[in-house]
């Protein structure tokens, strides 16, 4: 048997959080991380099980766990709920990785559909009616671009509202016929956020008109978000026919798209969105959710 085998439930953990400390994801993931390990280390350690290993936890005890955390009032909500269970999954995907265990027994263990709305998604059709609404409006009397420049850019790249509303035009790159978006973050902690997203020809014409129309230096965008986003649903969304229109609906919009299209690995998509893993993990089982009700 080797030595990580032998490992108790509170040695793995140690380890694990030395692992996390290399990575480069934020203090509050990493924290939100250990600190639901050792919640469910100290349920599985207690009494006769002082020294439970790794090895002896299976999808059940999980499931008792969890279960036993809803009826708590000291566990908070629903969210927090299936926050832990995505830490236990986080967790154990690591141990099994690094040699601790053999089989995943998070693996086996569902999150449930109820602990969080569906996220809210564009149809197809529904995102060509916003475009062809946005399109309109860029070519009114007003020439109101910046609705079909930031849907544009939100459908073709899922990138945040923050990273579009920082964007400048120095961030928007052209090499050999191609054309992408850098996402850059000043902190230090963030910058694991950093990528370059490819954009469509139809957005990169779309930018370029934007650029024309309202200067090529500094921020792309010269309005705040709330003057953006009330453009968006008070002016695109009415005359598109949907009830409301914002950048986190857009952003899913996006990802549904991606992940239903399966051109990118799983690792490939917690790049392309900027996440942590507990963020992916997040996003990866809501898609999940999404595509079993489409």
């Amino acid at each position: 048997m080797s030595g990580f085998a032998r490992a108790t439930l509170d040695e793995a953990i140690e380890a694990f959080e030395r692992s996390l400390a290399r990575r480069p994801i934020s203090d509050n993931t990493r924290k939100a991380f250990i600190g639901d390990a050792r919640i469910f280390a100290r349920e599985m350690q207690g009494g006769r099980e002082a020294r439970v290993a790794p090895t002896a936890i299976t999808a059940e005890r999980i499931k008792r766990f969890l279960a036993e955390q809803e009826r708590s009032t000291r566990a908070g909500s629903p969210k927090s709920i299936e926050r832990r269970l995505t830490s236990l999954k986080v967790l154990f995907r690591w141990l099994r990785d690094s040699g601790y265990i053999t089989v995943d027994p998070a693996e086996g263990v569902a999150y449930r559909p109820f602990v969080d709305p569906l996220p809210e998604y564009l149809s197809d059709a529904q995102a060509e009616m916003v475009i062809r609404s946005a399109r309109a409006l860029a070519d009114s009397e007003k020439l109101e671009l910046r609705p079909l420049t930031a849907i544009r850019l939100v459908l073709d790249t899922g990138m945040k509202k923050s990273e579009c509303l920082n964007l400048d035009v120095g961030d928007i790159k052209r090499e050999k016929g191609a054309a992408f978006i850098r996402i850059r973050y000043d902190k230090p902690h963030l910058r694991f956020k950093e990528r370059d997203l490819a954009v469509s020809t139809a957005c990169l014409a779309t930018l370029d008109e934007h650029i024309t129309r309202y200067g090529g230096q500094g921020r792309v965008f010269d309005c705040t978000g709330r003057n953006l986003e009330y453009l968006l649903t008070g002016r695109v969304a009415p005359a598109a026919g949907v009830p409301a229109l914002t950048f986190e609906m857009m952003r899913w919009t996006c990802a549904l798209r991606l992940y239903r299209s399966r051109e990118l690995s799983e690792e490939q998509l917690q790049a392309h969105f900027g996440l942590s893993p507990l963020g992916w993990t997040e996003m990866a089982a809501k898609l999940a959710r999404v595509m079993a009700y489409v």
